[in-house]
């Protein structure tokens, strides 16, 4: 009796502690997502405020050789793309809303690929390794959220 119960509640321990370790890996993402979001923004804005770069010790040199002249076209790229894009994806990934999945493993990729070219066009920045990682931890992270059942009743909890 005490053996048979064990091997039924086992199971079912081990999904409670799946679906547990999940959700926490879902809340990890949206904080992340969120602190990058508002991280890019508030840098892209302080670039394009100060396009000498002067608020984040940005060096002008950096930009020889690059497209750009001053620091404000990269700036709102980072806070237009990346900011927007991660405020948006964390947004969409807490309202847990359709293919919130696809859109944080998508940030992800973007923040790898922004990283990427950061690389070629502006030359090695500190922050680049450090953000490209980021990216793939998104991606990781959103990888390992279940996908939501298109088929299932959704209750109705105000989303």
């Amino acid at each position: 009796m005490v053996l048979d119960r064990a091997r039924t509640q086992g199971p079912m321990r081990s999904r409670a502690g799946t679906r547990r370790a999940r959700r926490q890996g879902k809340e990890v993402l949206i904080w992340l997502e969120l602190f990058t979001g508002i991280t890019a923004t508030v840098g892209g804005a302080l670039l394009a405020i100060r396009p000498d770069g002067s608020l984040l010790n940005a060096r002008m040199s950096a930009l020889v050789g690059s497209p750009f002249s001053d620091w404000r076209i990269p700036g709102v790229l980072l806070a237009v793309l990346v900011g927007g894009g991660f405020l948006g994806t964390a947004l969409w990934q807490w309202r847990d809303r359709r293919y919130a999945r696809e859109l944080s493993l998508l940030a992800g990729l973007g923040l790898v690929v922004f990283e990427s070219m950061e690389l070629a066009w502006i030359g090695f920045q500190p922050l680049e390794p450090i953000f490209g990682g980021v990216g793939l931890a998104v991606m990781a992270l959103a990888w390992r959220v279940p996908q939501p059942n298109p088929y299932a009743l959704r209750s109705n909890s105000g989303r």
